[in-house]
């Protein structure tokens, strides 16, 4: 009995041992499938692509239909964000309308994508056109197909690590090196608006050198024909003017003097006037030119000879530096879709909008002060993205002021103006037997106007009174009076010295 026991546990111990063995096994072979599986996952999303196609279609979309949106997404975007090679060649097509100055519509961008020799057809290229895609947050989309682009570099480099891993004929530190490289390479532009203080001193070294070899009279940015503005460096790129005044003062005019002044001297001037047609404005500036009434020189019989002068002065100041797009309407999208046209077909080296408070925003739910501020921003921004001034004219609002001369707080509808603009110019001209204010209460306001510049911040502030002639609303330097105790006038201009503006942009 006791032989018989010992046996059935052996044979016990023996099951239970097989079983063991048979459940490791199981459990084995339970993982290995696991691993397969997982491998083959892993191997599935590795090669799956990375790719938004509607983002892309999208991101083309509101390069078509808005050149604001082109040109802020053309500096994010390269070819290789897009993933489709269809969007690709869109994309390349609308650039290069978009270089040539033209308006990158279906059929400009139809045209040159048959220039390329493009399989995309007129029928895809008109659904994408159709389609639902909505081009909002263009610049978020933008930096999403960058990163997505990244990521397919970055892959790409992954890939080509895990082949020449496992090449043990290749040396170790060559692929670690090889990898290293095309990873920073990859990101070498990330971040390549950072410019290092050494770098900035250079510039403005040169900028001093060149501004040290300037001849007697010249000046650094675009002369006004006003001594008192010029000697601080004219009309300087990069900034915003603005030229408030109130009704009838003469804002647009004095506008205009200075675009004049800018044209004579070779620099290319675009203007936007929500008032005047072209017409009437070819006929203010030949009356500021000749002295005769604008509205003779529309509608009046004139005399030949007075024809004749009309044409000798106007040839003579250069009228193919004058840019009047009167295609472009009063909304915002579309001025700063011509400038930034204008610029890149013709280099403009500045632009006037006439005025701020007939602009209209795009962007809906703004009150009226939030609308203004974001058309001062983005003229402000425009102006600094392309290196070009702008003038902006602007109403003033009709508030109480005990001696009626205008002050900067007046801007009409957004204090955001103030804010927004580089220089800021306001226009007195007394009526009703009033006088200038002081110093200038001896000198006689007929025919005179005092320019005050209230912000400077490149400038500085100051004031001086300059001429106007009313029958041709033409504002001019003049070498009149400087305020005296007797009230006479001496040869010397009229003019304040500008000193610095405490309202830095620090």
């Amino acid at each position: 009995m006791t032989g018989n026991n010992g046996k059935l546990k052996e044979m016990g111990k023996l099951k239970e041992t097989i079983k063991l063995k048979e459940m490791g096994k199981l459990q084995e072979t339970s993982k290995l499938k696991k691993m397969g599986k997982l491998k083959e996952m892993s191997e599935m999303e590795i090669m799956s692509p990375i790719m938004d196609i509607e983002c892309e279609q999208m991101v083309i979309l509101g390069m078509m239909t808005d050149y604001h949106c082109l040109a802020e997404s053309d500096a994010i975007l390269d070819e290789e964000c897009f993933y489709s090679g269809s969007n690709r060649d869109i994309y390349r097509a609308v650039k290069s309308v978009y270089a040539s100055g033209d308006t990158p519509d279906l059929v400009s961008v139809n045209a040159e994508l048959r220039k390329m020799d493009s399989g995309v057809t007129l029928r895809e290229l008109a659904e994408l056109c159709r389609s639902n895609a909505h081009p909002y947050d263009i610049t978020l989309r933008a930096y999403r197909l960058k990163e997505l682009s990244y990521r397919r570099r970055l892959r790409d480099i992954a890939l080509r690590l895990m082949q020449e891993s496992g090449n043990e004929s290749l040396e170790l530190e060559g692929v670690h090196n090889e990898a290293k490289g095309a990873i920073d390479s990859l990101f070498e532009g990330v971040s390549s608006g950072v410019v290092s203080l050494d770098r900035t001193y250079l510039e403005l070294q040169e900028d001093m050198l060149i501004n040290r070899d300037r001849e007697p009279g010249q000046i650094a940015g675009t002369p006004t024909g006003f001594r008192q503005f010029d000697v601080n460096g004219g009309l300087i790129g990069g900034d915003l003017i603005v030229i408030g005044a109130d009704t009838s003062q003469g804002k647009t005019s004095l506008a205009t003097a200075m675009t004049l002044s800018a044209i004579k001297h070779g620099e290319r001037v675009a203007f936007y006037s929500m008032e005047m047609t072209r017409k009437q404005l070819t006929a203010r500036i030949a009356s500021m030119e000749t002295g005769i009434n604008a509205r003779e020189i529309s509608f009046g019989r004139l005399d030949i000879h007075d024809i004749y002068r009309i044409d000798g002065a106007m040839e003579a100041i250069g009228l193919n530096n004058l840019l009047v797009d009167s295609s472009s309407t009063s909304s915002l999208a579309s001025i700063i879709s011509s400038i930034r046209r204008l610029k890149m077909k013709h280099d403009i080296g500045g632009a006037v909008v006439d005025y701020i408070q007939l602009v209209r925003s795009d962007e809906r739910g703004l009150s009226r002060e939030q609308e203004v501020a974001k058309i001062a921003r983005d003229l402000k921004n425009l102006a600094k993205e392309l290196g070009i001034w702008i003038i902006g004219i602007s109403q003033l609002s009709r508030g109480e002021r005990s001696n009626h001369v205008p002050v900067m707080s007046q801007l009409r509808d957004s204090g955001q103006i103030e804010e927004a603009a580089d220089v800021v110019i306001l226009i007195y001209r007394p009526h009703g037997g009033r006088s200038f204010p002081a110093p200038y209460q001896n000198v006689d306001p007929s025919g005179k106007a005092l320019i005050k510049i209230t912000k400077g911040r490149n400038i500085g502030v100051g004031e001086f009174i300059c001429g106007f002639r009313a029958e041709t609303t033409l504002f001019y330097p003049i070498s009149g009076s400087s305020p005296v105790a007797d009230g006479k006038e001496t040869e010397t201009s009229v003019y304040a010295p500008l000193k610095e503006d405490d309202d830095t942009p620090f």
